[in-house]
Order: C-alpha cells, then sequence, then structure tokens
C-alpha cells in the first residue's frame, strides 16, 4: 500500500524572473495549479481569487522596494480578466514616492493584440497601494 503524501501548497506563484530599477518592479510570474487561492475558487472552473492577486501586490512591493508599513488602502481597483492555473504573467510595481504610493499591474503581453488604448497586452488586474505619509522613502 502507497501511503498518501500531501501536495505541497504554495501561497505564491513561481518567480521566473524580476527586475529592479529605481521604483519600478517588472516580474515574470508562473501561476501554478498548486497554489492555495484556487482551492475551492471554483471546483470545475479554477479562477485566483482577487484579494490573492492584491495579496501579491503588496507582498512583492514589500519585498523588492522594500516597503514595509501597511497598506492605508487600495485605490482604482480593477479585476478585468480571471487568472487560472498555468498561466504566465507579468507584475509592474512603480512606486511613487510623492504621494507613498504603489501602482500595480498584473497583465500579459500579447503580439499582435492592440487595446484602444493601443496596448499590447491582456489586463487582468490593477490598483493603487496607498501607505502612510510619515512611510514615505526619500
Amino acid at each position: 500500500m502507497v501511503a498518501n503524501t500531501p501536495v505541497e501548497v504554495a501561497r505564491r506563484p513561481v518567480l521566473i524572473d524580476v527586475k529592479v530599477a529605481q521604483g519600478h518592479v517588472d516580474a515574470q510570474l508562473l501561476v501554478t495549479p498548486e497554489l492555495a487561492g484556487f482551492a475551492g475558487h471554483f471546483p470545475d472552473f479554477p479562477i485566483l481569487p482577487g484579494v490573492v492577486q492584491l495579496d501579491w501586490a503588496i507582498h512583492y512591493a514589500q519585498e523588492f522596494l522594500l516597503l514595509d508599513e501597511p497598506v492605508v488602502r487600495v485605490e482604482r481597483l480593477k479585476f478585468t480578466c480571471p487568472i487560472s492555473p498555468n498561466t504566465q504573467l507579468q507584475l509592474s510595481l512603480i512606486y511613487d514616492a510623492g504621494r507613498a504610493s504603489v501602482d500595480f499591474r498584473f497583465y500579459r503581453p500579447i503580439e499582435g493584440l492592440k487595446g484602444e488604448d493601443g496596448a499590447r497586452e491582456l489586463l487582468f488586474s490593477q490598483g493603487r497601494l496607498i501607505y502612510p505619509t510619515e512611510s514615505v522613502r526619500t
């Protein structure tokens, strides 16, 4: 008899590549089916919950932009396309010290696709993280 070995459950996507430069982060991520966020959301059509995407944006802003203060609010939050298992995507983080904010976007570049604004990407979600103004780095 073979013992059931538990499948390791991950909280974050696989980080394929990351570039950090002067308050700007570009990360390439792979959303694997083992992610805890897919559990029960939804069994026959798994999609990544928005709260998980928000958690990732906050986590990576903390890790790569060194923002240790808690987020006080989120603005301009939009979820425009579901993220399913085995999706490769990009995360863009742009830090604005004057506003004590980080704009984030989860997207995938699409060759040959051109949206109404001229963008060549599939946008999954975007928003702005607002930090306490006293925590602004100079």
